[in-house]
């Protein structure tokens, strides 16, 4: 029994890391959901986004269509990355990939995609390269970003909700997260999340 309130509350914090983090990127998160008849067993649905039109490549389009892409598929491979290495912390443990190895099978999809996307794009433009490392860095700019002591304490605050409720709506989700924050920093500007140059 208690092997399985521990996956439970792991499975808590990673549906909850990922709400954070998608909210954090401005991709809105419609609800978050555990299970506790089948410990282990979570989801995050988010709400969908504008997709990328269709378009024909000019010069004159290229570089948009390239920076709105990298920053999409950016933000998405933070937000898979963000379950597992909250889990990682919550454990204080090397990144596992047991429970979560849907969520790093996406983000390496998602670099496979960029790849594509890049090489598509540079027959009609020079565009940077996407670097080779690039899961390794968004890894660890994903650690840091959960890792801020507000994010972490409304992460927390998130999964004990979840625990409590097991599916938590965007109106409860977000309210719980902006009440966290402000007690962390009841003087700060409104909104969900103050930007620091290095979570973008």
């Amino acid at each position: 029994m208690r092997g399985d309130i521990v996956e439970i509350e792991l499975t808590a914090y990673h549906e909850a890391a990922h709400a954070l983090v998608a909210l954090h990127h401005r991709w809105p998160v419609a609800r978050i959901r555990i299970s506790t008849r089948l410990p282990g067993d979570g989801c995050t649905h988010l709400a969908p986004t504008r997709s990328n039109p269709a378009f024909t490549p000019t010069p004159g389009n290229i570089r948009r269509a390239w920076i709105e892409t990298l920053t999409k598929y950016t933000a998405s491979t933070r937000i898979l990355l963000a379950g597992p290495l909250a889990e990682a912390k919550l454990l204080a443990t090397p990144l596992r990939s047991l429970g979560a190895s849907s969520d790093l099978q996406r983000a390496q999809s998602n670099y496979g995609f960029l790849l594509d996307a890049h090489r598509f794009l540079s027959q009609y433009r020079k565009l940077p390269a996407v670097p080779a490392d690039f899961l390794n860095r968004e890894r660890q700019r994903t650690r840091r970003l959960i890792a801020r002591q507000d994010h972490w304490h409304a992460i927390s605050v998130l999964a004990g909700a979840l625990q409590q409720e097991h599916v938590l709506g965007e109106i409860d989700l977000t309210a719980l997260i902006q009440a966290a924050l402000d007690e962390r920093h009841p003087a700060r500007l409104p909104g969900l999340f103050s930007r620091r140059k290095n979570d973008r």
